[in-house]
């Protein structure tokens, strides 16, 4: 079935307060984060086609799960990628709660305080910590790239008119990367003829260099998508 209208089915059949309201497509829908863990815990993946996105059969599903296991080398995997970080921002990540979640929390990690708060790291990943610089490198994430789904969003975007920017409810678009730190945002068009459109907009202006760089990026986006000619906008309104 189509994952709309399977969204559609599912959203009639939860509580109101599962769901909201998508003002684009003038219906009510049931949270993202909700449908694919139940989807998951229910035996269905999502196959996509083109712009077609359709749910099909799990292979080899073994059933809905009993009861949870593994909880601890996710919260694990996660201080790998995102940490240090609060037991809050792992159980954001998860869809759990900080209560839940302290039950299972793995010991043997090294504590420290991140603006007035307690966060958490693997202490083996310490001495990588202490000596990590920021690289120069530019780059043009895409929207679900894993360094833009950490939940403490204030320390990877201090502003908050920047966050709505770059999180919004549907349609997220890209995060420009300069030297470790968000530093705007980018969007792709398909244009004709195997044309790609990258609209830039940046926080604050850009020096040339990084402006060379962007356009070094955005040929590598054109090569991943098959495009034949790029063009770069960069939008400082």
């Amino acid at each position: 079935m189509d994952k709309g209208e399977v969204s559609r089915a599912v959203s009639d059949h939860i509580p109101a307060e599962l769901s909201y309201d998508c003002r684009a497509c003038a219906a009510r829908h049931v949270s993202g984060a909700l449908f694919q863990q139940a989807g998951l815990a229910g035996g269905v993946r999502l196959v996509v086609s083109g712009r077609s996105a359709r749910l099909a059969p799990l292979a080899q599903w073994p059933g809905p799960p009993e009861a949870a296991a593994g909880t601890a080398a996710l919260v694990l995997a996660y201080l790998r990628l995102h940490g240090p970080a609060t037991v809050g921002d792992v159980a954001g990540f998860l869809g759990t709660t900080a209560t839940e979640l302290r039950r299972v929390w793995p010991s043997g990690l090294a504590e420290m305080r991140v603006d007035g708060r307690s966060a958490w790291l693997s202490a083996d990943r310490l001495d990588a910590l202490r000596t990590a610089e920021p690289g120069p490198l530019v780059r043009l994430l895409p929207p679900g790239d894993p360094f833009l789904q950490a939940r403490d969003r204030d320390l990877l975007v201090p502003e908050r008119a920047h966050q709505q920017q770059l999180w919004r409810m549907l349609g997220n678009p890209g995060a420009l990367l300069v030297a470790g730190e968000v530093a705007g945002t980018w969007r792709a068009r398909q244009a004709a003829r195997g044309r790609l459109e990258l609209t830039v907009t940046p926080f604050a202006r850009l020096s040339k260099r990084i402006g060379r760089e962007v356009d070094a990026e955005a040929e590598t986006v054109g090569a991943a998508r098959g495009a034949t000619e790029v063009r770069v906008r960069v939008d400082t309104d």
